[in-house]
């Protein structure tokens, strides 16, 4: 939700359209924010890991549930839904390492850990290519919502595996977007989220996606059906994770979603 609701993908730039669902009067962001500020020593990325690791349930459930209503009183405020993840993912982790190894594809990522930044992409070129290929389409799509694609790294304090996964994970997260048309307000970051869970089946994608839709969903009408969608795309559409999209930069964005499977929500 950069990511918005940003995971696993996410900026911290702000958009009007995730304003719009900010506490409704300058008292009540007042009071979400001396409650964030109460806990943000809690629930910083180190101490999350800390707590996944070795803390107990009831420290992890607390812990978590900081972190989700803090992301619902500020969309914008991504670093939480990093801190979810770390959280209630742990479970479905080995699961989903099994499934990405299993795949050559995988196997090579996680022997080579390519990163998707400015220090291993060229972005001047992705911009130079037409905005029909995946690589043009996503370079605007970064450019056009002041997106920065550095932001997303390794969490602190993790093995080197799961680190890395959780990095790329992170940093395909607006890949993603541009794979789904999804957009980046409330609506297409719920969207992705359950997108995300027919993917993966991680938890922290389902929670995210149901906080919001409690949280917005009288406001954004249609949210629930537009999930439900979203979810039934991400069952559909090839397992993503292991995918080298950094090697389909050149190719028309309408053929890479025909190879794998993905019908765009504008579509």
């Amino acid at each position: 939700m950069h990511e918005t609701f940003r995971s696993a993908t996410v900026s911290t730039t702000e958009s009007p359209e995730m304003h719009e669902h900010a506490p409704a009067t300058q008292g009540g962001e007042a009071r979400a924010a001396r409650r964030r500020a109460g806990r943000t020593q809690a629930i910083d990325e180190a101490s999350a890991v800390r707590i996944a690791l070795g803390g107990t349930p009831v420290e992890r459930a607390r812990l978590a549930f900081d972190a989700l209503r803090d992301l619902l009183d500020d969309p914008e405020d991504t670093s939480r839904v990093f801190v979810l993840g770390l959280l209630v993912s742990r479970r479905s982790y080995p699961h989903f390492l099994a499934r990405l190894t299993l795949d050559d594809r995988g196997a090579r990522l996680l022997r080579e850990q390519p990163s998707i930044d400015s220090q291993s992409v060229d972005f001047a070129a992705l911009r130079a290519l037409p905005a029909t290929t995946l690589g043009g389409a996503y370079a605007r799509h970064l450019e056009e919502r002041a997106l920065d694609p550095d932001v997303f790294q390794a969490p602190p304090g993790l093995p080197e595996v799961p680190a890395y996964v959780a990095k790329r994970m992170r940093q395909v997260h607006d890949l993603w977007h541009v794979l789904t048309g999804y957009d980046t307000d409330v609506r297409g970051e719920v969207a992705l989220q359950a997108f995300t869970f027919g993917q993966t089946g991680t938890p922290s994608a389902l929670l995210i996606a149901l906080g919001a839709l409690l949280r917005f969903g009288r406001q954004e009408r249609g949210m629930l059906p537009l999930a439900v969608d979203g979810f039934r795309r991400g069952r559909s559409a090839a397992f993503l994770p292991p995918v080298w999209l950094e090697e389909m930069w050149e190719r028309p964005l309408d053929e890479v979603r025909r190879e794998l499977g993905i019908v765009p929500a504008a579509a």
